[in-house]
């Protein structure tokens, strides 16, 4: 009983680091999480459900890749966003983030999401959205090491599940200058019981993204975990090259990390690509597809 107590405690500290896997989509990953307060997409359930209010038509995007390219730790995800007539965009989200050994999930980690994003505020000169998100998230812990250490016999573990909610805000003028806020798990939603239990990241993002020309946004944000000292430096460009193609590039400080990727639009069609880098582990690849309608 110990044994299994111990491996819990420990599973908890690996869940809250890979739950808080903040460059989930390809934008985030070239931009290293920047956009806090850039347009958004119905990626924006993902990074400030604010930004869902600037959309008005239907997107769909799904993309992945395996986490500083490593077989045995991909990562999927899944955006819908529906706008509703004069009631601002509802939005559907899907990730999930996996543990392998061969054949054997040893955990499997799974967030079914609901967004809403609107404006309390909006003339010809300036914008005042907010957006919501209720996350419902599961963890499945599979089997411990057993006998033979891969897991093909150990003690099955269970499953964990939990609700959290994020908020966040976008304020903009002219089109040029936006400030985005959001706060990711504001009703502080743990995972687990008794001494296993552990209050899911905390994080807060703000930002702001300057547009000098309709073509160029620049971005500049700060990222902290709360209950936690160290705060993270971000920032982003994004340049439309021509009607087909944007690019992307990002750094970050403490730790440092960089990014770039690639946009690639045809009629109602994206392709994107995503790379980020790691201070000690190997590169991120990254590669989604979005669809308008």
């Amino acid at each position: 009983m110990k044994k299994i107590t111990l491996l819990l405690l420990f599973a908890s500290f690996i869940y809250t680091q890979v739950s808080n896997h903040i460059y989930l989509t390809t934008e985030s990953s070239a931009l290293v999480g920047s956009n806090v307060a850039g347009f958004g997409s119905s990626n924006s359930i993902f990074i400030n459900p604010a930004g869902l209010s600037d959309l008005d038509d239907i997107q769909v995007s799904a993309g992945g890749g395996n986490l500083y390219g490593l077989s045995w730790l991909p990562s999927y995800y899944f955006s819908l966003n529906t706008p509703i007539s004069g009631f601002g965009n509802i939005s559907f989200g899907f990730q999930q983030l996996k543990t392998k050994n061969g054949s054997t999930t040893l955990s499997d980690e799974q967030t079914i999401k609901i967004g809403y994003g609107f404006n309390l505020q909006k003339d010809k000169n300036s914008q005042l959205s907010f957006g919501g998100v209720a996350n419902y998230v599961q963890w499945d812990l599979g089997e411990s090491a057993g006998v033979s250490g891969d897991g093909s016999d150990g003690l099955i573990l269970g499953r964990l599940n939990t609700i959290t909610m994020d908020i966040g805000f976008i304020a903009s003028l002219r089109d040029k200058y936006r400030c985005g806020v959001y706060i990711k798990n504001i009703n502080s939603g743990a995972i687990g019981t008794g001494m296993t239990r552990t209050i899911l990241p905390r994080r807060l993002n703000a930002g702001v993204t300057y547009l000098p020309i309709s073509s160029l946004s620049t971005s500049i944000s700060l990222e902290r975990l709360l209950g936690d000292n160290d705060v993270q430096i971000k920032g982003g460009v994004q340049y439309s090259l021509n009607s087909m193609i944007d690019l992307m590039m990002g750094a970050q400080a403490n730790p440092n990390r960089f990014g770039i990727g690639a946009k690639f639009k045809l009629i109602d069609q994206a392709i994107s690509y995503g790379m980020l880098t790691h201070p000690v582990l190997p590169i991120t690849h990254q590669l989604s597809l979005g669809l308008s309608f």
